[in-house]
């Protein structure tokens, strides 16, 4: 599997979220629900923001190693 496979495949588990978040949020108040809901979102978006991130940190990091190798 291909390392844009794998990206591509963690960052719609991030923004599918989990079953149990959702019935949750399904089960609460209905005039809490709105609200939960963007906190689900706000934390979806942080997870694939740190998914991102430390996707570009391994990223460097070969490269510095590519670099270095070749030396």
């Amino acid at each position: 599997m291909s390392i844009s496979a794998n990206f591509n495949a963690a960052a719609s588990s991030i923004l599918a979220g989990s079953k149990a978040s959702n019935d949750m949020i399904a089960a609460a108040p209905k005039d809490q629900q709105p609200f939960l809901r963007a906190q689900e979102q706000m934390q979806r978006e942080a997870k694939l923001v740190e998914l991102v991130s430390n996707s570009m940190k391994a990223i460097e990091k070969m490269q510095s190693a590519i670099v270095s190798n070749m030396r």
